[in-house]
């Protein structure tokens, strides 16, 4: 068996931690009710005894928030594939490392003087890992997101329907505001360089969601709008974000009747392909493309962003940049612009409530970057680190990434439930609370529950793990949810509810499943 040396680092960082703490116990048992309500014990049941669940596994742990008693645990111990509600872990750990209200900071720095309006020298961006970078940015501050049944771009490579750009979103808005802030500060010619400093962290491409990186625009995505037209003809297809740096070739059919999925390649350095079938009569269907190299694309778009504000460049979009400049260069007399993010709530709220992968990865890598490395891996283990002094025992929890992406993650409904009740009173655990997806009302909860008794009472995190086989068999690895509950009574809860081996002949049932998980939370806030 080989094991990397990135998980060994990991592993040797929470061995020292044990070490020097004493290791890690369970702790005394907790005080368990044997008082559950009639209504809640039936409602789980008779759900359980679906014939969709006869072979699944089943954990459930439900804590009251103020006391820590717990009022339900079956499996509560149990390690199951957690899929999404992992996201949890990492984003928690970079809010301890940073703050609910730490802001990114984008700056560009010129090289050289400036001499009737033209720049002899270097424009440098400096990346900040900053994911939206004004792509969801809204007029009161915050970051819009999708709720469904629009799914939001970034989930579209899932094949589900429904994929929409956020609403109101401009994805080149930063580079464009920061454009404008060089112009304002007297150029109006750059005759060197035009480049982006992404060192901040080594390009991390050890998640199985995609590579990390330190400069995103667009969330690192191409989105390819293909709409159908007639029968025999191509679809139309457009774009965003439109540059240089990227062509989209349409080997798309219109087709009547029903039609496989899109299938969207990469044929060449900037070259995208799309090809399959649509139908006639098919709504417009968004997929998307992974920016395979981030810098050189944010390059050639800030390059152009400087051109439509009125600055010339000597440097071409395609050609390779020079060398970076020693980091030391860096003054704030030498600073023409920056671009300030919304806080990092905001982000939070994002990655929870559209389940945004890259997002989550991101918040490892940064919290690596926190403990003074450029190794995202490192990340990890101050994810660990951090559920040690919570209490989450090494044994039943395993972190692989930051988005519950890896098929080798595992936790427990009783790690969930006790950390989200142990990070409540921090500074920064209201920003998890307030940024989960809310029951009935938004983001990936929207649809389960609405217009229904618990609606908006109910914060969660949610997560799913589905596979396909060539034979169309289907079945749902994981369908799990974590979060805090406003019951009836006016108590708060904080509960895990995690199920795993679920098959599904369809989309319909898949979604049948998942409001069966949503109806388990509803039958306990409405029982206690």
């Amino acid at each position: 068996m080989q094991i990397s040396t990135k998980v060994g680092s990991a592993a040797l960082a929470l061995m020292a931690l044990l070490s020097s703490a004493g290791g890690v116990t369970a702790g005394p048992a907790a005080e368990v009710s044997a008082d559950i309500p009639a209504s809640v014990s039936d409602a789980i049941r008779n759900i359980q005894a679906k014939a969709v669940f006869a072979h699944s596994s089943w954990g459930i742990h439900v804590v009251d928030l103020a006391t820590g008693r717990v009022l339900i645990d079956e499996a509560g111990r149990k390690s199951l594939l957690p899929a999404s509600v992992m996201k949890i872990y990492g984003i928690a750990t970079a809010l301890h490392g940073y703050g609910a209200d730490y802001r990114f900071r984008t700056p560009v720095y010129r090289r050289g003087e400036v001499k009737d309006h033209v720049l002899a020298g270097d424009l440098v961006l400096v990346a900040s890992g900053d994911f939206n970078f004004g792509l969801r940015n809204q007029p009161d501050g915050t970051l819009g997101f999708n709720s469904l049944p629009a799914i939001d771009h970034n989930s579209t490579y899932t094949g589900f329907p429904g994929g929409a750009y956020v609403k109101d979103s401009n994805p080149l808005a930063a580079l464009d505001a920061l454009a404008a802030q060089v112009k304002a500060a007297g150029i109006r010619e750059i005759k060197g360089d035009v480049m982006i400093d992404d060192r901040l962290f080594e390009t991390y491409r050890g998640f199985s969601a995609g590579p990390i990186a330190p400069i995103w625009v667009n969330e690192n995505d191409i989105d390819i709008m293909v709409t159908p037209t007639k029968a025999g003809e191509k679809p139309q297809i457009d774009w965003r974000p439109k540059s240089v740096a990227v062509q989209v070739e349409n080997d798309v059919t219109t087709v009547a009747g029903t039609a496989g999925p899109l299938e969207v390649t990469t044929t060449a350095p900037g070259v995208i392909k799309v090809s399959g079938r649509i139908a006639s009569d098919s709504p417009p269907i968004l997929t998307i493309s992974q920016i395979a190299d981030p810098t050189a694309f944010a390059r050639a778009a800030f390059i152009e962003a400087l051109a439509r504000a009125g600055v010339k460049v000597a440097a071409a979009p395609l050609g390779a940049p020079g060398a970076l400049p020693d980091a030391a260069e860096y003054g704030d007399d030498k600073r023409v612009a920056e671009y300030v993010s919304p806080p990092l709530s905001e982000f939070v709220k994002v990655i929870l409530k559209v389940s945004y992968n890259r997002g989550a990865d991101l918040m490892v890598c940064l919290a690596a970057v926190k403990a003074g490395s450029r190794d995202c891996g490192e990340g990890l283990a101050e994810v660990l680190k951090l559920l040690a002094e919570h209490g989450i025992s090494p044994t039943s929890t395993y972190v692989f990434d930051g988005a519950g992406s890896s098929p080798n993650n595992r936790t427990t409904p009783s790690d969930l439930a006790t950390f989200l009740r142990k990070i409540a009173p921090t500074p920064w655990g209201a920003a998890i609370h307030d940024g989960m997806a809310v029951l009935g009302v938004d983001g990936s909860q929207a649809l389960n529950g609405a217009g229904g008794p618990a609606a908006g009472r109910v914060r969660i995190k949610d997560g799913d793990a589905v596979a396909g086989s060539a034979s169309g068999k289907l079945v749902a690895l994981a369908a799990t949810q974590a979060g805090y509950i406003d019951a009836k009574s006016g108590r708060r809860l904080v509960y895990s509810v995690m199920v795993n081996n679920v098959p599904f002949p369809s989309l319909d049932d898949y979604n049948a499943a998942r409001a069966d998980v949503a109806a388990v939370v509803v039958a306990i806030q409405q029982g206690y």
